[in-house]
């Protein structure tokens, strides 16, 4: 898919599954678990074992996209586009990775936790700047201050989301919400996947609502 495109569909649906298993087997079944609760964009980190067949794996299923995370060098961002990867995340500043992604037409989503990153990473045409660890440095009152000095800068958000601040997030202007490895896998290791499934919609139905308080034209043609 053209990443523009890919973008505004990230925009719309703005939740993506960042999966961090320590088995293929466990990264297949996290991300599908995801995708059956509604969750329409997948990350598969470079930590996973077998990170680039797990992608190739995710890559024949319909409805979702499916991006390579902890990318940390052009030999790894080259190998997760030749396995199908949309996108591609990491959870630093690898500005030699995006005019390298951008080449590929594959959207590329840099990490950032100060202005001075922010600024670069926009400078370097980035898709979207991923703010990490977000919980730590502020939370969505940090977005709500960047926005201030970069109006223009598209923000993804990656570490402590949760049900109770997913809605702050899209307030915010966040246009990619992560929901963290951790968080998932202990859920649906500990909860099975028809609870992980429910909570999954519980997120999507979260930012649903949110979007649509956040869109007075909405509300008009009601």
């Amino acid at each position: 898919m053209d990443r523009i495109k890919l973008l505004a569909e990230l925009q719309a649906s703005r939740l993506v599954a960042v999966v961090r298993s320590t088995t293929p087997e466990d990264a297949l079944a996290l991300a599908n678990a995801a995708a059956d609760g509604g969750i329409k964009f997948v990350e598969i980190t470079f930590s996973v074992p077998g990170a680039i067949d797990v992608i190739k794996e995710l890559t024949r299923r319909r409805g979702i996209h499916v991006g390579a995370g902890t990318v940390l060098s052009p030999q790894q961002a080259e190998r997760a586009m030749g396995a199908g990867a949309e996108f591609v995340v990491s959870p630093s500043l690898e500005l030699n990775l995006v005019g390298q992604c951008h080449a590929a037409n594959i959207a590329c989503f840099p990490g950032a936790a100060t202005p001075t990153e922010i600024i670069s990473a926009q400078r370097a045409h980035a898709d979207l700047v991923k703010i990490f660890p977000a919980d730590l440095v502020g939370g969505p009152y940090f977005i709500q201050q960047m926005k201030g000095p970069f109006p223009d800068v598209r923000f993804m958000v990656s570490g402590g989301v949760n049900l109770k601040n997913v809605q702050d997030y899209v307030q915010a202007g966040v246009a990619g919400i992560c929901l963290g490895s951790a968080y998932l896998g202990g859920l649906l290791a500990g909860k099975g996947k028809k609870v992980f499934v429910k909570e999954m919609q519980k997120f999507v139905k979260l930012v649903a609502q949110a979007q649509s308080k956040k869109s007075p034209a909405r509300k008009r043609g009601k």
